[in-house]
């Protein structure tokens, strides 16, 4: 494929770090909603890792985003952990479970995110997302459009708390969620205990709709990723929710597009890589900590708030199946000495082409050619690819081997991000 522009420059920042010493350690974050993304700042700020915000925000966006996220449903995330220079996949998609609901495998997943990557203990991350429940959370902008689109498609319990009056609730309105609260509160104490194991998983099956045994048998599972090697040491690593398939295929289509002409890089990419089924609405989040951890997650309830049945006593809403990879892709490049150097999430909007053509139509040209993210995301054209990303860019000085980061939210979705200046151990 020859050599890469990103790769050049960091074999030769990896080599010169003389200038290393004094630099403050910056924590990058960006998400689909901004509360979320905030709860993600704050644990770096405090010494979490990417692990540690990566459950964070999860959690979060099952209170101020639950259209997208919740425990009902699932998600894939692709994460590097900054002590082995690992890089996998954890796949905890949810799968058929009876009764037309989905296997409930996010909180699984979450909670096997954080106890192979976290370092704050699993009631530091979790308490933040229940506060939220309990507190009259403003509604973002992000959740009241997705309110606006699927109201109609809401149960009674539903309907009474997202819309109350008959109207869906508008951006900036007050929204309580005790029952959610409850059951955060569970998962804070308990972890996946009251959930997935004895009579818990039979009581949560019931709230559900959905079968036992599948929640009982619902297990995330860690696996390799898909690579492209750049040159100089460096990787790019996609998730491979499905080993040898869905990654394979991406990993592919960015080289043919990185391989194209420069005008036409990103639409070559999207054009290998053809179609991949179905692309409900997802949502997701990338995180880069400190010392070069990082996690780029998607997540779905398989369809707008799932199949839109709430249980009143929990709060949870019902998710539909989604088996197939093709609602999000996560991508993260790293180096031979550990650094993450590109982190992207992408999930579908709903419709049209999913979270696999997204990715690729960003990343290449970001990639490739060191293009700032900001800049790639806001020149997409109206005809592109119908869903968004989250993702951060970044270069290293081929002089001083200082990195340079920018974070940058999807203009098409309502998210922030943040670039965290983090106070030194010393």
């Amino acid at each position: 494929m020859g050599a890469i522009a990103i790769a050049a420059a960091v074999t030769q920042g990896c080599v010169n770090t003389k200038f290393q010493s004094n630099a403050p350690d910056h924590g990058l974050v960006v998400a689909d909603e901004p509360l979320a993304a905030a709860i993600g700042r704050e644990v770096l700020m405090e010494g979490g890792t990417a692990g540690d915000a990566a459950a964070a925000m999860a959690l979060a966006m099952t209170v101020t985003l639950p259209s997208r996220v919740g425990f009902g449903g699932g998600g894939v995330c692709v994460v590097h952990d900054s002590r082995t220079k690992e890089v996998r996949t954890i796949d905890f998609r949810p799968g058929p479970a009876g009764g037309g609901g989905a296997t409930p495998a996010f909180l699984r997943g979450i909670y096997a995110l954080h106890a192979q990557t976290g370092t704050l203990r699993w009631e530091q991350v979790a308490v933040r997302a229940e506060a939220l429940a309990r507190a009259a959370t403003p509604v973002s902008r992000a959740l009241a459009e997705d309110l606006r689109a699927a109201t109609g498609g809401l149960d009674g319990p539903a309907r009474a708390l997202f819309a109350p009056s008959g109207r869906p609730l508008s951006e900036g309105a007050p929204l309580a969620r005790p029952d959610l609260a409850t059951t955060l509160s569970r998962a804070r104490r308990e972890g996946i205990t009251p959930f997935y194991m004895g009579t818990g998983a039979e009581s949560f099956a019931a709230a559900l709709g959905v079968d036992a045994g599948a929640v009982r048998g619902a297990r995330p599972l860690w696996g390799d990723t898909a690579t492209v090697p750049l040159g100089g040491g460096v990787a790019l690593h996609f998730a491979d929710p499905q080993p040898g398939d869905t990654g394979a295929r991406r990993a592919a289509a960015f080289r043919a597009g990185a391989d194209a002409p420069r005008d036409q890089r990103g639409a070559r990419a999207v054009q290998s890589l053809g179609a991949e089924g179905e692309a409900p609405p997802a949502a997701g989040f990338a995180v880069i900590d400190g010392s070069e951890g990082a996690a780029a997650c998607t997540f779905t309830l398989g369809g707008l708030f799932g199949t839109g049945r709430l249980d009143p006593a929990t709060g949870v809403v019902t998710g539909r199946p989604a088996g197939s990879a093709g609602f999000g892709a996560q991508a993260l490049a790293t180096s031979r000495l550990g650094r993450t150097l590109f982190a992207a999430a992408a999930g579908a909007n709903g419709g049209g082409s999913g979270g696999g053509a997204t990715l690729l139509e960003t990343a290449v040209p970001v990639i490739t050619d060191q293009r700032r993210p900001s800049e790639v995301l806001a020149e997409r054209p109206a005809a592109a690819t119908a869903g968004r990303v989250a993702m951060v860019g970044c270069t290293v000085s081929m002089d001083s081997g200082l990195k340079q980061c920018q974070p940058a939210a999807d203009p098409r979705g309502h998210g922030i991000a943040f670039d965290v200046e983090l106070p030194r151990e010393d």
